[in-house]
């Protein structure tokens, strides 16, 4: 009887035939999203002003209010945080990236300066703290103008620039 048995073991053993591997298709996806703008809708503007005696600071916070420190008496006249327009992919995460340094405001008819430091946002500068909601979103950005005395910084308008990043997270 086992020899009965051991003929059809054999025949399906031959038949049957047993891999040590397998090949499988896979699929790989991309989406490119749209590019990331930026926009300066609203210059940063420390507004009118006098350094007196001793001179000081003037501040923009990001929301837009103003405030003194030392000798500066504040005047009348418009004073605005830096609005930034961000637009690009909806719900994406991107970086604000502010000044690394001071930038400088010199005066339109002489040499004399005056320097813009501490910089703030809002959302707060760093990685990934902006979000693109429906694929856009304002920064307002705020600093410090440090002013010296009225010998230092005569009357007249003072203009400069500065650069600030925002990329994708």
């Amino acid at each position: 009887m086992s020899r009965y048995l051991i003929l059809p073991l054999l025949i399906i053993s031959i038949s049957s035939r047993i891999y040590s591997q397998v090949s499988v298709t896979a699929q790989a996806f991309a989406e490119v999203i749209s590019a990331l703008t930026a926009t300066e809708t609203s210059q940063l503007n420390f507004g009118k002003f006098s350094p007196e005696v001793q001179g000081g600071q003037v501040i923009v916070a990001p929301d837009g209010i103003r405030s003194t420190s030392g000798s500066v008496v504040l005047s009348g006249g418009i004073s605005k945080s830096g609005i930034f327009y961000i637009t690009g992919a909806p719900d994406a995460a991107f970086s604000i990236q502010l000044p690394s340094g001071s930038a400088v405001l010199v005066h339109q008819n002489s040499s004399k300066t005056m320097i813009v430091s501490n910089w703030v946002s809002y959302p707060q500068a760093g990685n990934g703290t902006g979000i693109l909601a429906n694929g856009q979103q304002f920064v307002y950005l705020g600093a410090t103008l440090n002013v010296g005395s009225t010998l230092d910084n005569p009357v007249g308008l003072y203009s400069g620039a500065f650069n600030l990043t925002f990329a994708y997270n």
